[in-house]
Formats: structure tokens, C-alpha cells, sequence
């Protein structure tokens, strides 16, 4: 692994884990500023945008990642560029111009107690705005320019963090402010966009080109969509059963208990290319056991940190009602776990071509979810939409874990960790009763302690991880 392909993959790691980050922090602002009902309202219309998202894409940012390197010739690669930035934006046009008309008459439909007019008529706009910037990003991995990568993408979050701020808390613009912080940024960034597209592309749409591009990302949708499914289906089932303000404290209870995927995506970004250089190695499987390894140990320490410490966290950075969502973070802190684990796992799926497979297993895991969401919710409310993320991510992570090899895979060790990682927290909060710097004190011992028992449990080989990053530091001749 080159020198250059660490620095690489470590602005990719840094762009992709400081917008999280960034989200994470305007947790305590939104939260102090938005009542439950309107931080339910903008975790509701997130999650639409969400599967928006996907299908405004069309996973064509796949096709150009895949194909731009098999393209030799530049202004074939050009054409590339111009042509698939130009029709996402052209197919968005049109279909935001759809959303505006079918939303409202879905909202009736569908009896949805958040009003089309403004909050989804300006989660479209911020969406459509999203969607446009995928291919510019794209530009910069293909160009391997990492840091302009990392400027583009952090600069816009920064910018946003910064209006939504000024506008929910200088100017007192409340739920719509976030809304809007958005939208100032978007704006201006758009023409920014397209004259990155417009300077390093042929400017023009090749309709066979598209053609081609549509055959190869369109199979690639179904599973995508699905995984969004499994992750966000809750939250818009949720909203038919449950009033927004307890909505809202779920969805505070999820952004905490997600705060997890910070450590899962700087590892799937740090060895993903690991796995996929070492695979055709004789000593592959080694390797793999003490990546995978080292994984599960920040997998699960990461989570226990998030369950240990969510009540004073809750305590700290909410208000109000919002307080009681520390509850429920120990119990959906597990389908993240379990979700990061499938992510590693995954990887192995995807180097051995078993990626239909992946697809496949996501669908079912979709349609499990959507059926335990709509049985389980009108009886259970949150805890039933938690029961059903679990259980549809248990059933991919019981597919993986079989059509997957690894020396030693330790379920049962995953399992003890779980069990420790829900039940240690809700003991504690439950018996104990001290005042919050107690308690961070004693929690701080009973995290250190868990670290120390998971290093022990996992046999880790600190030398191995350290032998292989310094790998960077050897030039390739």
C-alpha cells in the first residue's frame, strides 16, 4: 500500500466522518431551539429525502467511479463526466417538479400530520441540491484529488452548520431555520458545480452513453433502496402511530445511538482497500482475521462508549422531554452494531463477487423490516420499531456470517459484548443514582474496563495493525 493511497483514504476517512461529526453537534443547538414536535418533523422529512436521494441518483455516481478508469481515451472520459452530470440534473428537474405536485396529494393520501407547505416543499429543494453535487465530488475521487474532495464536501457542511446556527438561534427562524441554512448554502454552490463540471467536461449529453450507464447502475438500485428500508422505514411508520414529539425524542435516541457510524466508516474507508488488495494473497485469511479483529474491538467499543455514557450525554446537550430518549439508545445501539459488522462482512461478499447475493439478502431484509414495523409498531411503538431493525439486520448478518470465510468469526463472543453493551447501561442508570460527575467517574472505569476485557477477548495483535499502516510509509517502486 503506497504512501500516497494512505494519505488518500485518510481524507476520504475525514471526509466522510466530520460532516457526521458536524451533524452530531447540532444536536444540543436543534434540540434546545425546536420543540420535540419540530425535531420530529425534520428527522420525518429527512428520512423521505433519504430514499429521495437514491432514486434521484440512479446510482449512476457508481457507473462513472467504475467506468472513468476503464476509459482510456480523456475526452471519452470528459464525455463521461458532462454527460451523467447533465442528465442527473436534467431527470431531477423534472422530478422535483413531480414531487411538488404528487407530494401534497400523497400526504392527504397517506393522512401525514406534517403539512407539505414549507417543510417538504423545502426538503425537495435541499434535496435537489444535494443530488447535484454527487457527480462534482465524484470528479475529485476519480482525479485522485483527495483534498480537493475534502475541501468541496467540508467546506458546504461548515457553511451550513454555520447558517443553521445563525438562523435557529441569532434569528430565531425555529424549525424553519434549519430548513433554510440550508438552502442559502445550496444555492451559491450549485454554480459552483457546474463550472467544476462545465471546466473538466464535454459539456454535452451522449444519449448512448447514458443508455449504457442506465443498464449498468439501474440493477444496483433495488438494493440500495432496500438497505434504506431497514435503516429509515421505522421513522415514517413510526409517524402514523406515534405522536411527533415522541418521534422527535426517538429520533434524538438514533442520532446518538448512529454517532457509532463515525467509527464504522473511517474503517470501512481505511480497509476496504486493504481487503480488496490482500484477497488474491496466500495469506489473505490471516490477514482478514486480525483486520476483522481489530474492527470488532472498535465496533464495540465505540458502542459501549455511546450506551455507557448516553444518559449524561442526554443530560448535557438536551432539554426537556428529550432527557427520556437516553433510554433507548442501549437497545438500538444494537442493530448498529449489528449493521457495522455486516459492513466488514460485506466487503468479503463483494471480493469474492457475491454482490447479487448482497442485493438479494438486503431486499429480504427490507421486506422483513417493513412487515415486523407494521406489526409490531401499533402495539410497541418505539421499542417495536427497534425489535424490527434488530431482527431484519440479524437475519443479513446470519447470511453474511455463513457465505463468508474467516478463520475464527466469534459469534459468541459478539454476543456476550451485545448483551454487556445493553444490559451493563440500563443496570447502572437504573440502581444508581448519583450526581452526573459520579457517575462519569464510575463510567469512565466500567468503559476502560470493557476495552480492556474486549482486547482480551479478541486476542488483538497491536503489532500486526501497526506493521500494516506502515506500509504507507514504504514508496512502491
Amino acid at each position: 500500500m503506497s504512501q500516497k493511497l494512505v494519505k488518500t483514504t485518510i481524507y476520504y476517512s475525514i471526509g466522510e466522518i466530520v460532516p457526521r461529526i458536524i451533524s452530531f453537534l447540532l444536536l444540543p443547538i436543534l434540540t434546545k431551539y425546536l420543540t420535540a414536535d419540530e425535531y420530529g418533523i425534520v428527522s420525518y422529512t429527512n428520512s423521505v429525502m433519504t430514499f429521495v436521494f437514491v432514486i434521484a441518483t440512479l446510482s449512476l455516481n457508481t457507473f462513472v467511479l467504475r467506468h472513468y478508469y476503464s476509459t482510456k481515451d480523456e475526452n471519452s472520459r470528459k464525455e463521461l463526466i458532462g454527460s451523467v452530470f447533465l442528465f442527473i440534473f436534467g431527470f431531477n428537474c423534472i422530478l422535483m417538479l413531480l414531487q411538488m405536485f404528487f407530494f401534497p396529494l400523497l400526504i392527504d393520501f397517506f393522512n401525514v400530520n406534517i403539512p407539505f407547505k414549507p417543510y417538504f416543499q423545502l426538503a425537495i429543494l435541499n434535496n435537489f441540491f444535494d443530488v447535484i453535487s454527487i457527480i462534482p465530488l465524484v470528479l475529485y475521487r476519480v482525479k485522485e484529488n483527495a483534498k480537493g474532495f475534502l475541501l468541496l464536501s467540508l467546506s458546504r457542511t461548515l457553511l451550513q452548520f454555520l447558517m443553521i446556527y445563525v438562523f435557529v438561534v441569532i434569528y430565531n427562524q425555529g424549525l424553519l431555520g434549519s430548513y433554510y441554512g440550508r438552502l442559502v448554502i445550496n444555492v451559491p454552490f450549485m454554480f459552483i458545480y457546474f463550472y467544476m463540471i462545465y471546466k473538466n467536461s464535454i459539456f454535452k449529453i451522449n444519449f448512448k452513453l447514458i443508455k449504457e450507464a442506465l443498464h449498468f447502475a439501474l440493477p444496483i438500485l433495488p438494493g440500495s433502496l432496500a438497505f434504506l428500508f431497514v435503516s429509515l422505514s421505522d421513522r415514517v411508520i413510526l409517524e402514523r402511530y406515534i405522536s411527533l414529539d415522541q418521534l422527535g425524542i426517538f429520533s434524538v435516541a438514533i442520532t446518538l445511538a448512529t454517532v457509532l457510524n463515525i467509527v464504522i466508516q473511517a474503517l470501512y474507508k481505511t480497509f476496504e482497500p486493504i481487503l480488496f488488495k490482500e484477497y488474491f494473497n496466500e495469506n489473505f485469511q490471516e490477514t482478514n482475521l486480525k483486520l476483522y479483529k481489530f474492527y470488532l474491538v472498535a465496533v464495540f467499543s465505540g458502542a459501549f462508549g455511546a450506551s455507557i455514557f448516553s444518559k449524561e450525554f442526554f443530560l448535557i446537550a438536551t432539554s426537556g422531554v428529550f432527557r427520556e430518549g437516553y433510554k433507548l439508545v442501549p437497545l438500538f445501539i444494537v442493530s448498529v452494531v449489528i449493521a457495522g459488522i455486516n459492513t466488514y462482512l460485506n466487503i468479503l461478499m463483494i471480493a469474492n463477487k457475491k454482490q447479487k447475493m448482497v442485493s438479494l439478502v438486503s431486499i429480504i431484509s427490507a421486506i422483513i423490516s417493513v412487515i415486523l414495523n407494521f406489526i409490531l409498531i401499533p402495539y410497541y411503538g418505539c421499542y417495536g420499531a427497534i425489535i424490527a431493525s434488530a431482527v431484519s439486520f440479524l437475519f443479513s448478518n446470519i447470511i453474511f456470517q455463513y457465505h463468508t470465510v474467516i478463520i475464527k468469526k466469534y459469534i459468541i463472543t459478539q454476543v456476550v459484548l451485545i448483551a454487556q453493551i445493553v444490559l451493563i447501561p440500563l443496570v447502572y442508570d437504573e440502581l444508581f443514582d448519583l450526581n452526573i460527575v459520579a457517575n462519569l467517574a464510575f463510567k469512565i472505569i466500567i468503559f476502560i474496563f470493557f476495552i480492556f476485557l474486549s482486547f482480551k477477548f479478541f486476542n488483538i495483535d497491536f503489532n500486526f495493525v501497526k506493521l500494516m499502516f506502515a506500509k504507507g510509509n514504504v514508496k512502491e517502486k
